[in-house]
């Protein structure tokens, strides 16, 4: 392995010259570079992270649907207490206003 790098960073000198063939070896992976097995463990260490991700998201998905059910529900009874207060609201209002026009019209007979 390190004489396949030293070929390698001879010939980069050769092509580049010495400071491009430095900094290009220097992103290079040090002594042990990755396999093909490092890349299959690390697809799936992935791949069980992602599954893990998307179970979470799902489950999240599922409690957001109930939410937003329970707030749909909510609503709905909120308007429907809304309307049943402002009919109540109007009948105490006009008959209020039906016992003071019949006092003042009582009133108006006496005087």
């Amino acid at each position: 392995m390190l004489e396949a790098r030293t070929a390698l960073y001879a010939r980069l000198t050769e092509v580049l010259g010495d400071v491009p063939a430095a900094t290009l070896m220097s992103y290079l992976p040090g002594d042990h570079p990755a396999t093909s097995t490092d890349l299959s463990d690390l697809r799936a260490g992935l791949d069980s992270r992602m599954d893990r991700i998307e179970a979470r998201m799902d489950r999240f998905e599922d409690r957001m649907e109930r939410l937003e059910s329970r707030m749909v529900d909510l609503s709905d009874r909120f308007h429907t207490e809304l309307r049943a207060q402002t009919r109540t609201f109007v009948v105490a209002s006009l008959g209020s206003s039906a016992t003071i026009a019949a006092a003042v019209v009582a009133a108006a007979a006496i005087l």
